[in-house]
């Protein structure tokens, strides 16, 4: 899957505009909200396992922890 950013108007967000967001940023914060019906985004009860679990991955490619 590939996320693509916005503005408050709608409006897509330039890569170039969110490179150097993360460029000149000490941290950021982002909240995720997953809507899926029957989805085990994190963990899965009826397996009993974490092996469905999201993963998020940084600018640098780096599995990011939890």
């Amino acid at each position: 899957f590939q996320f693509s950013y916005v503005d408050a108007d709608g409006n897509a967000v330039p890569v170039p505009q969110l490179t150097f967001l993360r460029l000149l940023s000490a941290g950021a914060r982002q909240n995720f909200t997953l809507n899926c019906q029957n989805a085990a985004a994190w963990y899965d009860a009826r397996a009993g396992t974490f092996a469905r679990a999201l993963r998020f991955r940084g600018a640098n490619d780096e599995e990011l922890g939890r």
